[in-house]
C-alpha cells in the first residue's frame, strides 16, 4: 500500500513496552492489549516518538515536519513509508484494512459453536482433573450451611484474579454458595479490560471449558435488549477476556455445567470524567444499563444471581508506581481499598463510584463498573464482606487486591 502525503494516519490504542538495551539503542516491543492484532514489532525511540504524531489530525507531511522540529533529525518519506506500512500489516493503523481484519475476526467468533477457553493453564485450570475448584473449596471459612440462609443470596462479588492469587477470596465468595440451590440463570458482569466498546458489551455465546459447556438464557438477553438496544455490537471484546469465563467455572463446579445458564456482560470503568456514560457517547450508559437489569431480575420468572467477577488495586512497579511494595504501601492501599468497600456495605453505588474515581483513581482499580453495576440493579440487597486479600508478588513488583461480598435479599 502507498501512502499519499496528505494521508492522516491514526495510530490504535497499542501498549509499548520497553527492552532491555544490547547495542545502547533503546528499543521498544509494540503490541495491541486487546489482541485483535496479535503482531508485536520492535521499534526504536526515535521510530516510537514519531508514532506518537500520528493521532489522524496530522498529514504525512506534518508528521515529518514535527519531528524533525522535536526530534533534531529528518524522517525521510521512504522511511516514514516502509514505517507505515509495518504498522498498517500489523493491523496497528485505524483505516480499512484493519476494520477488515475485525470484521473476519467477528465473523470467526459468531460462527464458533462456542466461546472457547481462552488459556486455562495461565489461570490455574488442570484441563485433566478440573482442579483447582475442589482444592480452593476445601480451605472455604466456614459458611451458614442453612439453605434458607444460602438461597437469599442475590448478589456476589468474587475475584478476577488467577485463581492461585485470588484463592482466599474465591474459597469465601464461592464456598457461600455451596449449600446455595443452583439459580435459574446466573448474570455474570466481568470487567472489560481490553475491548473496543466504551458500554456495556453481552454475548450471546455459550463458555466452553475443561468442565463441559454452559449456554447463555437467550430469552432474558434479548428482553434486556428490547428495552436498552442491541449490547453485541462488539461482542468480540468477549473473545480474550477471563473475568467471566473464571465465574463459569466455578459455577460450573458448584452446579453443573449444563444445569447452569449464563448472561454475560462486560462492564467499563465509570470512573473517568463521563462518569457511567460512554465516554465516546457510543452505547448505553452504565446507570441506565444497571436500572435495567434490576427492573428484569425482579419481574423476570425464576431465581436469578448476579455476580460480579471484580479485582480492586493494581499497585507495583509493574503497573508504574515507583513505591516499592513494602509494608506502608500496601497499608495504604488497603486503606484505600477498605474505604471503598466500606461505600458497598452501604449499598451506595453512586459514593462508591465516586470514591473509587476521586483523585484520578490512583491505585487502578479496574472493576469500578461491574461492582456499580451490582449495586445499583440490587439496592435492596444487603452486602456482607467475607473476605479481603492482597495477592503480593514482589518478584513482579506487582500487587492486585480482591474482596468477596455476598447480597442477600
Amino acid at each position: 500500500m502507498t501512502f499519499a502525503s496528505t494521508f492522516q494516519p491514526r495510530l490504535r490504542p497499542l501498549e509499548p513496552t520497553r527492552l532491555p538495551e544490547e547495542s545502547g539503542e533503546m528499543m521498544f516491543a509494540l503490541r495491541d492489549p486487546t489482541g485483535i492484532s496479535e503482531a508485536i514489532l520492535s521499534l526504536s525511540g526515535g521510530a516510537l516518538r514519531a508514532l506518537l504524531l500520528m493521532d489522524g489530525t496530522r498529514t504525512c507531511d506534518e508528521i515529518r515536519r514535527d519531528f524533525q522540529q522535536d526530534a533534531g533529525v529528518e524522517l525521510s518519506e521512504a522511511s516514514m513509508h516502509k514505517l507505515l506500512a509495518h504498522l498498517d500489516g500489523a493491523h496497528f493503523l485505524d483505516g480499512e484494512r484493519f476494520e477488515n481484519h475485525y470484521r473476519s475476526l467477528v465473523e470467526e467468533y459468531l460462527g464458533a459453536p462456542t466461546r472457547a477457553l481462552r488459556d486455562g493453564e495461565s489461570l490455574g485450570v488442570d484441563a485433566e482433573s478440573g482442579e483447582p475448584f475442589r482444592s480452593i473449596l476445601a480451605g472455604a471459612p466456614s459458611q451458614d450451611a442453612s439453605c434458607a440462609a444460602t438461597d437469599r443470596i442475590v448478589g456476589l462479588i468474587a475475584p478476577h484474579l488467577d485463581y492461585a492469587r485470588g484463592a482466599p477470596c474465591y474459597a469465601a465468595a464461592y464456598g457461600a454458595l455451596v449449600h446455595r440451590r443452583p439459580p435459574d440463570r446466573v448474570v455474570i458482569l466481568g470487567t472489560n479490560h481490553f475491548g473496543r466498546s466504551s458500554s456495556v458489551v453481552a454475548t450471546a455465546k455459550a463458555f466452553e471449558t475443561p468442565l463441559g459447556t454452559t449456554s447463555c438464557d437467550l430469552e432474558f438477553l434479548a428482553a434486556l435488549e428490547a428495552e436498552l438496544g442491541s449490547l453485541r455490537r462488539f461482542e468480540l471484546d468477549h473473545r480474550r477476556e477471563h473475568s467471566v469465563e473464571l465465574q463459569v467455572m466455578f459455577l460450573q463446579h458448584l452446579f453443573g455445567a449444563e444445569r447452569t445458564r449464563i448472561v454475560p456482560f462486560l462492564c467499563p470503568s465509570p470512573c473517568g470524567p463521563t462518569g457511567t456514560a460512554p465516554w465516546d457517547g457510543d452505547g448505553v450508559d452504565l446507570r441506565a444499563f444497571s436500572a435495567a437489569l434490576g427492573k428484569q431480575v425482579r419481574s423476570w420468572p425464576g431465581d436469578t444471581l448476579i455476580i460480579a467477577g471484580a479485582d480492586l488495586s493494581h499497585v507495583g512497579g509493574y503497573f508504574g508506581d515507583e513505591r516499592d511494595l513494602d509494608e506502608a504501601f500496601l497499608a495504604h492501599v488497603r486503606s484505600r481499598d477498605e474505604e471503598a468497600l466500606r461505600r458497598v456495605e452501604t449499598r451506595d453505588a453512586e459514593s462508591f463510584r465516586r470514591c473509587v474515581a476521586r483523585d484520578d483513581n490512583p491505585t487502578r482499580v479496574c472493576s469500578a463498573g461491574c461492582i456499580y453495576a451490582l449495586l445499583a440493579a440490587l439496592p435492596d440487597a444487603e452486602p456482607r464482606r467475607l473476605g479481603y486479600h492482597q495477592a503480593v508478588t514482589q518478584e513482579w513488583r506487582n500487587c492486585v487486591t480482591c474482596a468477596a461480598v455476598v447480597m442477600q435479599g
